[in-house]
């Protein structure tokens, strides 16, 4: 009977103990990924043409915005997954015809402030 009873106590403290260990663990793991939005600012401009608006796609998701004067446009990513690459696609205008060219840069969270970009496609 000691066999089992040692067994059981056994059984009970990792019984109670695994779901004491697993919820702080997943609780933590979630807290740094909900709203955690990353603002992504600067200018764009095209190799040729004019650039008139952008979509840029990582950290699992995907945000447009047309560019202002000088090319400068402002992004805000709700919560990215970082860091990783991005890819903004870029819509340049050519004597009235639209083209779109591609450009990658890395995505990430910087010491503070908005991600500031320059992007030439």
């Amino acid at each position: 009977m000691r066999g089992v009873s040692r067994l059981k106590a056994v059984a009970l403290v990792v019984g109670i103990g695994a779901p004491l260990t697993i919820v702080p663990m997943a609780t933590s793991a979630m807290a740094g990924t909900i709203n955690n939005p990353l603002q992504v600012t600067g200018t764009v401009r095209c190799q040729v043409g004019s650039a008139e608006s952008l979509l840029i796609t990582g950290g699992g998701e995907s945000h447009g915005a047309s560019t202002g004067v000088g090319g400068r446009f402002s992004i805000v990513f709700g919560n990215p997954q970082l860091p990783g690459t991005a890819t903004a696609q870029v819509r340049c205008d050519v004597f009235g015809k639209r083209t779109y060219r591609t450009t990658n840069f890395l995505l990430y969270r910087p010491q503070a402030g908005p991600l500031v970009v320059t992007l030439t496609a």
